[in-house]
């Protein structure tokens, strides 16, 4: 009889052999179970339910149970577990009343086949060799038929959520983007605002006192102790299509010795974003600021009071994109004003400047961007200083650069490089040619650390004698990094070098500093900065230095 079962076992398993099968994700789970009966068929080895498939939520949370060991494999489907020995039935039900322990199941219940993954009964030994049917309207549904500013939204997403980031910044992509910066100056804690209805208001104040070695920026250094308080609001829309923001700032400080050097300085400004379709829209900025001018400026008053500087200013820009060429138009006014100093008039220095600008970018992909730039602009002076020419003058300035966008959550900003003249009217004067170099570059290579480049190089006048105005040529380099999450400190470096034409006057100013900035809560920022400067020049007894440190705290919600 062993023998005889022997040779059964052998031929069932050569003939009956089951196909191989490709792994699936089903691999590892349990299947199907085979019904059993004991030796004397009662009907405690009623047949067992299988497993319950993932897609049906009404049991795709029960437990199936788990297949009693010695159950007949897959081989022995289709009916040819019936035909199995007493003796083996035996085995089964002795290792059961044992309290063996359950193996998983790989056969089937009930004769069955093995319910393939994709729920498609399959032929045993059929192959099909038909061609694959076409697809329905000739539709291929591996092709993404998303818009394009869906696929960009996924494939760039933005660095997180910003809720001081503003997308008015295309005025003026060198002068006026915040978003770089915003990436640099990482934070622990980002503001909520107050909501006001359809708009939402972030206000900021900032208290701090000051000590200096050189309040008056001169070679005879004069130290002083001062008060800053500062304060800034905006009141950002939140608004589906269209957008608009307010924004005001103040600067007031109280010098122990030196009152000249008081702070009386606010501003106003608005940005509006017109959305006239999703490719195109207008972009408008009106300010009006009052300060007071710095020692360092150029032509400032070295002695005395300073002057005070009024500027007003309104610029506006098209853009419209056409696939990945975008091109943008925009033109300026501003008008400049000082104050008289002493009794002194200061009319040879108000300026009334228009600009025109046209530029061109073509998008590689979303974070990277080539684009060409020419800009126009126009002095005009309202009186002539004490050589009697006057400075009106025309410019131009031609750009080609690299833009990385300012979404990314790594790089974002602009870098370019150029071509600047300004050609006075009074042929007296000759025009003055520079090399250009602009940067607003932010890179964050890690979590906790970031890097902020910035350059800006432009011709300024001057009431210079016989000079037809002054190259100044900016770069800066700022790094911070957390020493813990709330803990950032910061340090920076600039250097700035002026050229005046036509004359022999050389000027530099190297500028350095280390700060640390310590956030106790959203609402409350501690912080402390030094600073140090040193101003260089080729005329007798200018140079000097200043060391500054501020201390202070940061209130905003």
């Amino acid at each position: 009889m062993l023998f005889g079962f022997a040779a059964a076992t052998l031929a069932a398993a050569v003939f009956h052999a089951p196909g191989a099968r490709a792994q699936s994700a089903e691999t590892g789970a349990q299947r199907p179970l085979l019904s059993t009966s004991s030796r004397d068929g009662a009907a405690q080895g009623a047949t067992r339910t299988q497993k319950p498939a993932a897609s049906d939520p009404a049991t795709a949370y029960e437990t199936p149970p788990k297949r009693l060991r010695g159950a007949v494999p897959d081989s022995f489907a289709d009916g040819e577990a019936s035909e199995q020995s007493d003796e083996a039935r035996e085995v089964d039900s002795s290792n059961d009343q044992d309290g063996g322990e359950q193996a998983p199941s790989d056969g089937v219940a009930n004769g069955d086949g093995v319910i393939p993954a994709d729920g498609a009964a399959t032929a045993d030994g059929i192959v099909d060799l038909s061609e694959p049917q076409p697809f329905e309207d000739g539709a291929d549904p591996t092709r993404d038929t998303r818009p394009p500013e869906d696929i960009e939204v996924f494939e760039n997403p933005p660095a997180g959520h910003d809720p001081l980031l503003f997308q008015i910044e295309d005025t003026d992509p060198i002068e006026t983007d915040r978003r770089p910066a915003r990436l640099a100056r990482f934070e622990p804690y980002d503001p909520i605002g107050i909501r006001v209805g359809s708009f939402v208001f972030f206000p900021e104040t900032e208290i701090a006192g000051l000590s200096t070695n050189n309040v008056l920026s001169s070679p005879d250094a004069r130290s002083d102790i001062a008060a800053v308080i500062q304060s800034t609001s905006r009141l950002v829309s939140n608004w589906s299509t269209h957008a608009l923001e307010l924004k005001g700032t103040s600067l007031t400080s109280f010098h122990d010795d030196f009152p000249s050097e008081d702070d009386r300085a606010w501003g106003v400004e608005a940005r509006g974003r017109l959305d006239i379709t999703r490719r195109t829209n207008i972009q408008a900025l009106a300010a009006h600021n009052r300060s007071q001018e710095s020692r360092s400026a150029i032509d400032a008053n070295q002695i005395g009071n300073r002057a005070n500087v009024t500027t007003d200013q309104a610029q506006l820009s098209l853009n419209h994109r056409f696939n990945r060429l975008s091109v943008q138009l925009r033109g300026s006014v501003s008008d400049t004003t000082y104050s008289e100093t002493d009794g002194q008039s200061n009319a040879d220095r108000d300026t009334l400047e228009t600009q025109q600008a046209v530029r061109g970018s073509w998008q590689f992909k979303p974070t990277f961007s080539v684009f060409a730039e020419q800009e126009l602009n126009q002095r005009d002076k309202k009186a002539a200083p004490s050589d009697g020419i006057p400075r009106d003058s025309d410019g131009t300035r031609t750009r080609v650069g690299l833009d990385f966008g300012s979404t990314g959550a790594i790089l974002r900003g602009e870098v370019s490089v150029g071509y600047g003249r300004q050609t006075p009217n009074d042929h007296r004067l000759d025009a003055v040619d520079a090399f250009l170099f602009d940067a607003n570059l932010a890179w964050r290579p890690t979590e906790i650390t970031s890097f902020l480049l910035t350059a800006r190089s432009d011709i300024y006048d001057t009431t210079t004698p016989d000079s037809g105005g002054v190259v100044s040529q900016t770069v800066g380099l700022e790094a911070r990094h957390a020493m813990r999450r709330y803990l950032i400190a910061s340090a920076g470096l600039s250097y700035t070098h002026y050229d005046y034409d036509a004359s022999a006057i050389k000027e530099s100013a190297l500028t350095s500093f280390l700060g640390a900035e310590y956030y106790a809560s959203p609402e409350l920022v501690l912080f402390a900065r030094y600073q140090h400067l040193s101003y260089a020049s080729n005329q007798v007894n200018s140079d000097y230095d200043t060391d500054e440190v501020r201390v202070g705290v940061r209130l905003r919600k």
